[in-house]
């Protein structure tokens, strides 16, 4: 195998597809590895696979011949990042001895038989969905912080559901605490489909995906497998098995009290007292005449603080709630005005933009002792 191409578009692409490779020690070689194979006399193809999360992008480069070769990714990128370019060599033996140059630096380093790759599944879809980059992205964002952390207690819960009804998509992340759900209208003939997608796949997908309004993502849906088609790379991803949570049924229908305010304005107020919160120290909040009251008190000392809000319903005199769930509702509510819904001390928060449905988020209060 022998080829040259641009060291800067090849570093991206070698960058990219390095997402879908576990950092830990891998016990098969080749899954630490980039597949590199040519594909026509002008196309590279690029592959990073884990088993469980495939990527994949070609580039344009001068192939003078043809063949393929599995490149330890890590060392890879190392190499690239300190050459000096603008141009670089790829020179491949029968014995898999990779020569890299260019004007300046050559490297000569071990590479492994392309033949002990695993096979990325293949897609066999006839369900497909398409939706712009930026509204995919900021869907992504506003749910994946809620993704469960904890395999052993629901395996499912570790990854956002996309449920596709009424020509809306809705993404959720539920982790036993909190639920947060994204819902946007789309084109779409398809209906009634579900599927759960790890995060760690998302969290990739995510930084590949464009804030650009005019590009647009291709999603084929298969019984185990989704694959992403974001610019020039396929993603395709196994996904969750399982049932997931019925989120719906813990939404509550009816609320005793509702504030208005800036999701902003309150994030900060409760930035300010957090400074207390200790190891099982919760922000106590207070509802009265128009006024959030919030307060935190531990080993380290006490902190108040106070928001002016719109207020409709009955007072609350305490609700407690965890501050770092709290806050990541707040910074995830991209609007200017939300509406705040409790009813009473136990049930759960919810948290919805005033004149909108995109998102909605629950928060458990944490119950206090007598």
């Amino acid at each position: 195998m022998h080829f040259s191409c641009s060291l800067n578009s090849l570093s991206e692409m070698v960058n990219n597809v390095s997402l879908a490779i576990s950092p830990k020690t891998n016990t098969i070689p080749a899954l630490e590895g980039i597949l590199l194979e040519s594909i026509s006399e002008s196309q590279l193809k690029l592959t990073g696979y884990d088993l469980d999360i495939g990527i994949i992008g070609s580039l344009q480069v001068d192939i003078q011949r043809e063949g393929a070769i599995i490149l330890n990714a890590q060392l890879l990128r190392e190499i690239l990042r300190k050459m000096a370019g603008p141009v670089v060599n790829f020179s491949v033996d029968d014995k898999f001895i990779t020569v890299i140059s260019d004007n300046e630096t050559e490297y000569k380093i071990i590479g492994i038989d392309p033949k002990d790759y695993p096979t990325i599944p293949q897609i066999g879809a006839n369900q497909t969905l398409t939706i712009k980059d930026n509204i995919l992205k900021t869907m992504i964002s506003q749910t994946l912080f809620a993704v469960s952390q904890n395999p052993t207690q629901n395996p499912i819960l570790c990854g956002s559901m996309f449920k596709i009804e009424n020509g809306y998509l809705s993404i959720v992340s539920v982790d036993g605490y909190r639920v947060a759900l994204s819902k946007r209208k789309i084109e779409t003939t398809l209906s009634n489909i579900n599927f759960v997608i790890p995060s760690k796949t998302l969290n990739e997908i995510c930084k590949l995906l464009k804030e650009e309004d005019e590009m647009e993502t291709t999603i084929e849906i298969s019984q185990s497998h989704v694959l992403f088609k974001i610019g020039g790379y396929f993603i395709i991803t196994r996904l969750l098995e399982g049932s997931f949570i019925d989120y719906e049924a813990a939404i509550p229908k009816k609320s005793s009290t509702a504030v208005v305010t800036d999701p902003k304005e309150i994030a900060q107020r409760i930035e300010r007292v957090s400074i207390m919160v200790t190891n099982r120290i919760s922000v106590v909040m207070k509802v009265e005449s128009d006024k959030i009251l919030l307060q935190c008190e531990s080993t380290l000392g006490q902190a108040n603080d106070m928001l002016t809000v719109q207020m409709t319903g009955e007072p609350i005199e305490k609700i407690a709630f965890n501050n770092r769930y709290m806050l990541e509702a707040l910074k995830h509510a991209e609007c200017e005005k939300i509406k705040i819904n409790m009813d009473g001390p136990v049930m759960p928060i919810k948290i919805e933009p005033v004149d909108s449905d995109e998102f909605l988020y629950l928060v458990l209060p944490v119950r206090l002792k007598a």
